[in-house]
């Protein structure tokens, strides 16, 4: 599950935000990772160290693991399920970057400032079939990544090969791929925002129930074509915010179209796949937002605010229960 994506403001600022949904418990930390902190690559055990800090929800084993974040660049992206699709390789490649699914979200935080970097990266990177040992599985995923400049692409691991595509419309969910979300979009290009008008048929008038006719067929399910479908169309007829808290209002409440509370939808194993927490980032303030199932509360965390040259990764516990601003009157 999961679903994302893009906004880019009028006077220009970008933002990436995001649902994580899961059926298994993330229970994760906030974690700002600074620069030049060595990590290993799974598959062939390499080194490498960060060029840029970067901030998120993570969780450590072994080495720290990222849904999504956002660098002191303005570089964000999100990794998203992509099941029956996702197609990883076998063996290792020399001369390439062997790395797990699990880590490319910190590989491309770490190393890129910017879509154009990544794109020129991408033909080097080999993906490899490496299980995530919490979960007893290889993944299967596909990944959204955006800049400052609101580019924005899509990278997805097919039986072919690994494609990057450019997202035209800034939005993502689960499979199928990118291309057949873009196609299914035709079929509900009469839904709109404004008002029906009323009919006459046997000389009765028939007027529209109240307001919102013109969303008529806006699907309302869960599966990841609905979800894709409403979040595109809560961006789209976005009336224009302006600054980054206007943005990032927005931003919760379209993410909140497609939020899936506990019990709404259930994995084959009897288990809950949910919304465990709702993300925003931002590039030009390189700033992440977030609320967790438990809390609603919008917690912030900039990365201008961090020391980004620590000798180390920091980590920051989450609240795990509902924060309250109580009102006394007096």
């Amino acid at each position: 599950m999961c679903t994302s994506f893009t906004y880019q403001t009028p006077e220009g600022p970008n933002m990436l935000a995001r649902t994580m949904d899961f059926s298994f418990e993330l229970d994760p930390d906030v974690v700002l990772v600074p620069r030049n902190y060595s990590w290993r690559a799974g598959p062939d055990e390499k080194m490498y160290k960060t060029k840029y800090a970067f901030t998120g929800l993570g969780r450590f084993q072994e080495e720290y693991i990222f849904a999504d974040g956002i660098n002191d660049r303005g570089l964000c992206c999100a990794v998203l399920y992509f099941p029956g699709y996702a197609s990883y390789h076998d063996t290792i490649s020399e001369g390439m970057l062997n790395l797990a699914p699990h880590e490319v979200v910190f590989w491309l935080l770490s190393s890129f400032a910017s879509v154009d970097e990544v794109r020129e990266a991408l033909p080097k990177l080999n993906i490899i079939d490496m299980q995530v040992k919490m979960l007893g599985l290889t993944p299967p995923f596909h990944w959204i990544i955006t800049d400052k400049t609101g580019a924005c692409i899509v990278i997805e691991p097919l039986e072919d090969g690994l494609k990057i595509y450019d997202n035209p419309v800034g939005v993502m969910s689960n499979s199928p791929d990118l291309n057949w979300h873009l196609t299914n979009i035709r079929n509900y290009i009469g839904v709109r925002p404004n008002q029906l008008k009323p009919i006459t048929l046997g000389g009765y008038s028939f007027a529209p129930f109240s307001q919102g006719s013109g969303t008529f067929g806006l699907p309302g399910d869960y599966t990841p074509p609905s979800r894709f479908l409403r979040v595109l169309f809560g961006k789209e007829t976005l009336k224009h915010p302006r600054t980054e808290t206007e943005t990032l209002t927005a931003a919760f409440h379209i993410l909140a179209s497609v939020d899936i509370p506990k019990g709404s939808v259930m994995t084959d194993r009897k288990i809950p796949d949910y919304t465990q927490y709702s993300s925003a980032m931002f590039c030009d303030t390189c700033t992440y937002y977030f609320k967790t199932y438990n809390n609603s509360q919008i917690c912030k965390i900039s990365l201008y605010d961090n020391d980004r040259n620590a000798p180390d990764a920091k980590i920051w516990k989450l609240p795990r229960s509902q924060q309250f601003e109580t009102i006394r009157m007096v």
